[in-house]
């Protein structure tokens, strides 16, 4: 559990200086080029959604195994939150502040942060059942 928390205040503690060094960058970028990003950025978003919530703990036998489980949902949780982060300052600047864009994107967030949680304590129970 420890660890866990490590991991996920490690990433958020990352992601900080990353919405600031975003939205000073997207700002400077010609505004006809702000609906491609959002294109490829919502595209490329399936990516590590996808592998973070496949990636499960319930093969991770060993410590070894349980530590490059971290390890791996350490960067695609960290590539999902700056990707939710560029879309977050995409959207703002396109539609303005609108709740409901931004609420979505942080239910999202909260869901992945809640997923790595679960997994983990879910699966290393039932590890510790078996041994």
């Amino acid at each position: 559990m420890k660890v866990l928390i490590i991991k996920n205040a490690l990433i958020h503690f990352l992601l900080i200086p990353f919405y600031i060094f975003t939205a000073k960058e997207v700002a400077l970028m010609p505004a006809d080029r702000w609906d491609t990003l959002l294109l490829f950025i919502g595209l490329i978003v399936i990516a590590p959604i996808t592998s973070n919530f496949i990636y499960n703990y319930k093969n991770a036998e060993t410590q070894k195994a349980i530590n490059w489980g971290h390890v791996t949902t350490f960067f695609s949780m960290l590539v999902i939150g700056m990707l939710f982060i560029a879309l977050d300052v995409l959207l703002v600047l396109m539609v303005g502040n609108v709740l409901v864009f931004r609420l979505v994107l942080a239910l999202f967030w909260l869901a992945v942060v809640t997923f790595d949680f679960a997994d983990f304590l879910t699966n290393t129970k039932s590890l510790s059942k078996q041994k």
